[in-house]
């Protein structure tokens, strides 16, 4: 059994897909497919079910996820060790973030770090506020720049970054452009582009109307926050969100401050330190020493 095996198997497990996975680790799809079912040959039963809906796990493949990763996890914090002894920084990081501020922006950092630790391979993985507290957890990203949200709980850390009040957004001529603490009662008969559920937002959002025993109805959900400025600054609705994350100038769109407008943070979600490697401590450094500056 060979580690890139299971990095390849693994591939597969988080793409949902051969063909997805082959493109992430840079193969061909012939040559994934020949490197797990060497796997499979190896351990004797079969790993996936192939099928129109992608790949599948076979009970013995989902066995064997967990094992696969702590080898994996074990084998790049022995590279890690060997490359801090002879003074060089290898290795990869992974990153799971959204959308944020350019006061945090993480491109910065990554040009910097790439510049300096050419030997280290940077991942930046799009990922909803819903699943990336549990690519921290599962081992799958070295840190994510995320919302808190009460699933993170206390089987992470969560250091802040930034705290702002949820905000109304609108079309640029609305009524509610530049108002200041508008009265929820005001939002109800206004035509609303929702973000979906599970995202800290539109929880939060949901929080303040039920407060004031304010039923409405969702008929519209994006799941992209550019998505939904596009849409405000057009006039399909008002919507809400983190006071930071609205780009007036960019999208030409009215911000009204929202009355009771509750505390949205942004934060770096990790596990133990301990449990990161040499260059995804590294890298989590550099990116806080910019978000200092």
């Amino acid at each position: 059994m060979e580690l890139r095996q299971l990095e390849h198997f693994l591939a597969v497990v988080e793409e949902g897909s051969f063909s997805r996975a082959a493109a992430r680790v840079f193969l061909v799809q012939s040559s994934l497919s020949a490197s797990v079912l060497a796997l499979e040959r190896h351990l004797g039963t079969e790993l996936f079910i192939r099928g129109r809906r992608g790949a599948e796990l076979t009970d013995a493949g989902l066995a064997l996820v967990t094992p696969a990763r702590t080898v994996l996890a074990h084998a790049n914090r022995a590279r890690d060790a060997v490359g801090e002894v002879r003074g060089l920084l290898r290795g990869s990081v992974r990153i799971a973030a959204l959308s944020v501020p350019r006061s945090i922006d993480i491109i910065e950092t990554i040009r910097r770090f790439r510049t300096e630790h050419p030997g280290v391979d940077v991942q930046v993985l799009p990922a909803d506020a819903r699943s990336m507290v549990d690519l921290v957890a599962d081992g799958r990203v070295d840190f994510a720049i995320t919302p808190w949200t009460d699933r993170i709980g206390s089987t992470l850390h969560f250091e802040p970054l930034l705290s702002t009040r949820l905000a109304v957004v609108c079309p640029a001529g609305h009524r509610l452009a530049g108002a200041t603490d508008v009265d929820p009662r005001e939002l109800v008969e206004e035509s609303i582009i929702d973000l979906p559920q599970g995202w800290q937002a539109r929880t939060l959002f949901d929080g303040v109307m039920e407060e004031h025993g304010l039923a409405r109805q969702v008929s519209l959900e994006v799941h992209d926050w550019f998505s939904v400025l596009a849409m405000t600054q057009r006039g399909m609705g008002i919507s809400y969100g983190p006071r930071e994350c609205i780009d007036v100038e960019a999208f030409g769109v009215g911000v009204a401050t929202l009355a009771g407008g509750p505390l949205w943070e942004l934060g770096i979600a990790s596990r133990d330190e301990a449990l990161r490697g040499a260059a995804g401590r590294a890298f989590l450094a550099a990116y806080l020493e910019h978000c200092a500056n």
